[in-house]
């Protein structure tokens, strides 16, 4: 069985060990550093997942990384690393969100319908991962889990949506009006809720990469990075 070890408090990585046979996915540029005897290969996960990674503007290829050895991986920002026990079911998770799972699991982009151009500003699609194992994500800054029963529902702002179980019924409204876009400070975009209904699970991350940007570019004297 593959050793997973989420390493940190604030700030996390995950740590993993591999015994010889064993392999795990990883999108590149989240590897941190590895032991020369883990060997690393490219993987599309078949010409259709290929297809959907390119479509959607994500990494064409997986890294499949074989043991024996150990590895490191994390985030783009400081945040929270997530485990998730897939059991034979799905999980949709924000654009660029996936950091690490078991060979077992599937993985593609699902067209995002609604949620366009809202979660993260990453365009319209989402990640889908189906199967049986351990999925790994990472959220920015803390991350807040949320279980709904049938007919329980919640609204947050689309773009602290960090995944949610597949099968959940959602959909994106926007809020206010111009007095509300102003005072939101999103430089126009007003505000954009996703309302999602129970049953099953929502990860909501405290850090929103659309806020963030904005941030970052006003202070840069209006220039887009």
């Amino acid at each position: 069985m593959v050793d997973y070890v989420i390493n940190g408090e604030d700030i996390q990585y995950l740590n993993v060990g591999l015994k010889f046979g064993e392999s795990v996915f990883i999108e590149p540029g989240h590897l941190i550093f590895k032991e020369p005897s883990v060997n690393l290969d490219i993987s599309a996960g078949g010409l259709k997942g290929a297809f959907s990674h390119l479509l959607a503007g994500s990494a064409v290829f997986l890294l499949k990384v074989d043991g024996p050895g150990s590895f490191a991986s994390a985030g783009f920002l400081p945040g929270k690393v997530i485990e998730i026990d897939l059991n034979g079911s799905g999980i949709i998770a924000e654009f660029n969100s996936f950091l690490c799972m078991d060979s077992s699991i599937s993985y593609s982009s699902k067209f995002a319908g609604v949620f366009q151009a809202f979660l993260g500003g990453e365009g319209i699609f989402l990640e889908e991962f189906t199967g049986t194992g351990k999925l790994f994500l990472h959220g920015h800054g803390r991350v807040i889990q949320m279980d709904l029963k049938d007919g329980e529902y919640i609204q947050a702002e689309a773009s602290h949506i960090l995944a949610f179980d597949a099968g959940m019924q959602y959909s994106v409204k926007k809020i206010g009006n111009l007095k509300t876009t102003v005072l939101a400070g999103l430089e126009g975009e007003g505000l954009f809720f996703a309302e999602i209904h129970g049953p099953g699970k929502v990860w909501l991350h405290t850090i929103s990469l659309v806020q963030l940007a904005a941030k970052l570019s006003v202070r840069s004297g209006g220039n887009r990075i």
